[in-house]
């Protein structure tokens, strides 16, 4: 007789101001097989971007959180744990990120330092842009920018709780593989920290359409790690050979149009290719 394994319980996250429990950084933790409690001594500007790296090392690495959603999960119990509405809480969140981002503090810093550098022209299309702060930070520098993302839960919170003290990017919901925008519909495309989500094949995809999209340069940033980070959710890893293969194959079919392609190779806070029409 066969016999089906029964998933595990979604367990409950939550996330309080202090509280008792095992120490594990910057956090107490009480947590079973129903529920995890995540407390914390954190001030409100702390609970920023620049917080993730630290709950990763942990709360993931240590294993008191099991899964990609339990960690995607705790970061919103951490947001909005405060006396506030959740509306308030994620405004907060953004305004702790883009000035942690903008100071330096944030591991990502040098990431979107980078990204914004590699900007060419006038307008950007950000695929997969998650939380959007470096569409946020392409916008305000006074690129037209398009925040793309398949999840419309992270594009709702862009549209409501990004500060609107300044040009915001223009969310829209859509599938990195196969998009509505038409062809060299802008500048620059940046596919920034996404390929090592998706399989080569879906990832390759993605590639093929930044480079239709782009009038006149694709970027393309990944970490570099020997073996993927399951929950963050990599199923992949790139090192300079492996994006050096991509940048070939890339030339080898180009960008779809009559123009040839050039690209660029190298490490920087993880690696990068760059590729130019």
């Amino acid at each position: 007789m066969q016999t089906t394994a029964t998933p595990p319980a979604l367990r409950e996250i939550s996330a309080v101001r202090g509280g008792p429990g095992r120490r594990f950084g910057a956090f107490t933790v009480t947590a079973d097989d129903r529920r995890v409690r995540i407390g914390h001594d954190l001030d409100d500007d702390e609970v920023s971007e620049a917080l993730i790296p630290a709950m990763s090392r942990d709360l993931l690495a240590t294993g008191v959180l099991h899964t990609v959603d339990e960690f995607h999960r705790a970061v919103t119990a951490l947001v909005t744990c405060r006396d506030a509405t959740w509306e308030e809480c994620w405004s907060a969140y953004y305004r702790s990120s883009i000035t942690a981002l903008a100071s330096g503090v944030c591991p990502f810093s040098p990431v979107h330092d980078r990204a914004v550098a590699e900007m060419v022209g006038h307008s950007a299309v950000e695929i997969g842009c998650c939380f959007g702060f470096l569409s946020l930070r392409l916008a305000r520098e006074g690129v037209r920018t398009v925040a793309a993302d398949l999840d419309p839960a992270v594009l709702g919170l862009l549209r409501s709780c990004a500060p609107a003290d300044g040009p915001l990017p223009s969310p829209i919901c859509l599938d990195a593989r196969t998009t509505p925008l038409a062809p060299a519909a802008t500048d620059t495309v940046y596919l920034v920290h996404v390929l090592e989500h998706v399989d080569e094949e879906p990832g390759w995809d993605m590639v093929r359409e930044a480079l239709r999209l782009a009038r006149r340069r694709v970027v393309i940033a990944v970490p570099f790690e020997t073996v993927a980070v399951t929950q963050y959710g990599h199923v992949r890893t790139f090192d300079v050979p492996t994006l050096t293969a991509l940048a070939a194959r890339i030339e080898a079919v180009g960008d779809g149009r009559a123009s040839r392609v050039r690209t660029r190779v190298d490490e920087h806070h993880g690696g990068w290719l760059v590729v130019d029409r």
